[in-house]
């Protein structure tokens, strides 16, 4: 394992990397600052935050401005190899400081862009030598497995494997260019087996030789349709371009006028001496990343309904959730109870985001709690009630609506006050109705 760990490859993989990553990163970080991402990080007078990470906050406006703008330099510089140790870490700092403020932006594609920035500021990209061991190839491609592979194992569960939640998704696009596909009666199921297929097979695709070709054909089908899907969304390119890391090393050299900006190919295989304690570094650091995305197994109930583990695990497009969320503030000193409507506080979308996510009612409880006490000045109880839709169900409370969230601890133990998902509540004759 260590000789193939070591095997001297091609550096113009990396090169090639480098430069379309740190475009693409760059990208996302331009397209959030046009489509109303920036917004969110600016407007609300109240944000969500990561445990453990609640002390890492949005600047005010202009520090906002200044702090996108060197990320977007940061991610320029790696591509064009300006100052390359410089501007990686800026890269990493800066997009992982946005992932971190704003909990209610989190995205799948926004936490592998967070592990790969920081692969980039460690692997050494700016050097010119003509190979370089096989583990920094071995090592980015590795996300990209965990995120189609624990993607399609999440996918295995009753509510995708009939259709559930890509009817609805499909439902909000149906104007889309591909809407006349979307709206067919079999499209949900085509595109859950479809996706269920791909996130499963594409990797064994790419890993054997036989295959890769095809592999690569699928992930052109597949993420080109993603592209109709999201429009301005790097995601879809940003996995070709790690799709297309799976061929040759050398193959970047083919790329007409690119010639230049790789080192001289070597002849002979020069001897590379393995380092023991990368080695068991980059075991430790898989086995984290493989257990990471299970952990939910260790949580009570449903993942997609309790949130328990969900995050950082891979988990795409499984569940919608829409419903009705209210609060109440009980002021002790008066012993008046009166209600809150969050939107009062919250954009749309972090209001959209909150529904039937226990951890950010929770989040914002606090905040009605801290904001109250100092108004009223006294204590205060702070109530919440959150009836829910999971996929196309009838609606449920997944709160015990006595619970005083203002006493309550986040933590990442399991939250008692979540009721569990009624398994006898389904939604019958769900496939006849087409529109969410």
């Amino acid at each position: 394992m260590v000789k193939t760990l070591y095997r001297p490859i091609d550096s113009a993989i990396f090169i090639y990397f480098r430069f379309f990553a740190g475009i693409l990163i760059a990208q996302e970080l331009i397209n959030g600052l046009f489509i109303g991402k920036f917004h969110e990080y600016t407007a609300p007078s109240f944000h969500f935050s990561y445990l453990f990470f609640d002390w890492i906050k949005p600047w005010p406006y202009w520090g906002m401005v200044l702090h996108y703008g060197l990320t977007i330099l940061g991610g320029l510089g790696v591509a064009f190899n300006i100052q390359y140790r410089i501007s990686s870490v800026v890269l990493f700092l800066g997009y992982t400081l946005l992932f971190l403020m704003e909990q209610s932006e989190y995205i799948n594609h926004a936490y592998l862009y967070c592990l790969i920035s920081f692969w980039m500021m460690i692997l050494p990209l700016d050097k010119k030598e003509s190979t370089k061991p096989a583990w920094m190839l071995y090592v980015i491609l590795f996300h990209m497995g965990l995120a189609y592979f624990f993607g399609g194992i999440a996918k295995l569960n009753t509510d995708w494997l009939s259709g559930r939640p890509m009817n609805i998704f499909l439902g909000h696009r149906e104007h889309f260019p591909l809407g006349f596909i979307y709206s067919q009666e079999w499209a949900p199921l085509f595109f859950s087996y479809g996706g269920l297929l791909f996130d499963l097979l594409i990797i064994p695709l790419l890993i054997f030789r036989p295959t890769r070709l095809m592999g690569m054909i699928l992930s052109l089908i597949f993420h080109l349709s993603n592209v109709l899907m999201f429009g301005l969304a790097t995601f879809p390119w940003f996995s070709l371009l790690l799709t297309s890391m799976f061929f040759d090393p050398s193959w970047p050299r083919k790329i007409p006028f690119a010639a230049q900006y790789f080192p001289p190919p070597v002849q002979a295989t020069p001897e590379v001496r393995p380092r023991s304690f990368v080695v068991l570094a980059l075991m430790i650091y898989g086995v984290l990343h493989l257990s990471l995305p299970l952990r939910h197994w260790l949580y009570p109930g449903t993942v997609s309904w309790t949130e328990e583990g969900h995050m950082f695990s891979w988990r795409m497009m499984l569940r919608h959730k829409q419903g009705i969320l209210s609060f109440s503030i009980l002021d002790k000193t008066n012993h008046k109870y009166f209600t809150i409507d969050p939107r009062e506080y919250l954009t749309d979308r972090q209001f959209k985001d909150i529904i039937g996510k226990p951890d950010l009612i929770l989040q914002f409880a606090h905040y009605l709690r801290d904001h109250y006490q100092k108004k009223l000045d006294g204590p205060v109880s702070v109530y919440a009630s959150s009836r829910v839709s999971l996929n196309g169900r009838v609606e449920q409370e997944m709160i015990k609506t006595e619970t005083d969230l203002a006493q309550e601890v986040r933590s990442i133990m399991p939250y008692k006050w979540v009721l569990p998902l009624p398994t006898s509540i389904h939604l019958p004759e769900f496939m006849m109705t087409r529109k969410p």
